[in-house]
């Protein structure tokens, strides 16, 4: 076994094999599906929320059940790896809110673990292909998204501001785009299915900035 890394590594691309495969095993064992772009989605709404919310708050949310993390890994080794991919992977996107960039192609800038699904699509055999599709394949982001406004919708008294105050306004538009990524496709307006899924996710990562921001000048605390 390799010596434990660094609390602050960033997550190389077998730690994000590791990772999924740890995620599909809580998804094996757990009622509601769990996804890794999900996970990241939801991890990355953590970094950037009005305040630090510890594990016992949190792992329970992600989980749908009241015992949190422990409970869903029948090895303990399995339990302490995903905590600590996790933790390694929430500190990689917290230092990328903080970095100071000006262009997302800043390899610095945040980037999501989101599924490219036409990719994976093109690399399998025809028929593994069209199986995949005809199971149903989520849109581009639509699960990143969705685990992102988990974290606001589960922690809305956090995130409330007074009603019809310019900060409620400001956060809703900076929230807009994860909504419309998060919508399904027929529920969207002419306008917004325009709009790349792409571009979608752009406006989506500033938000990300603007509200680590945000709470950050109001002398709260989004990060841990």
């Amino acid at each position: 076994m390799s010596a434990p890394k660094s609390p602050n590594a960033p997550l190389g691309d077998a730690d994000i094999d590791e990772l999924a495969d740890l995620v599909d095993l809580i998804d094996e064992g757990t009622d509601v599906p769990v996804s890794l772009e999900g996970l990241d989605g939801f991890v990355t709404a953590l970094v950037c929320s009005p305040r630090a919310i510890p594990s016992e708050e949190y792992f329970p949310v992600l989980l749908d059940r009241d015992d949190g993390l422990d409970a869903v890994f029948e090895d303990e080794a399995d339990a302490a790896r995903f905590r600590a991919l996790f933790e390694r992977r929430r500190n990689e996107i917290a230092r990328a809110l903080a970095a100071p960039i000006e262009d997302l192609a800043d390899p610095r800038a945040l980037s999501p673990l989101v599924m490219d699904w036409d990719g994976l699509l093109a690399e399998l055999p025809a028929a593994d292909a069209r199986q995949l599709k005809e199971a149903g394949i989520p849109p581009y982001a639509q699960l990143w998204a969705a685990g992102f406004l988990l974290v606001v919708e589960q922690w809305e008294d956090d995130w409330r501001l007074p009603a019809g105050s310019k900060d409620e306004a400001f956060v809703d538009e900076v929230l807009d785009p994860f909504y419309v990524l998060a919508a399904p496709l027929g529920e969207l307006s002419p306008e917004e299915r325009a709009i790349r899924r792409e571009d979608h996710v752009a406006l989506a990562i500033w938000g990300a900035y603007e509200l680590r921001e945000f709470w950050l000048d109001r002398g709260q605390a989004p990060r841990a």
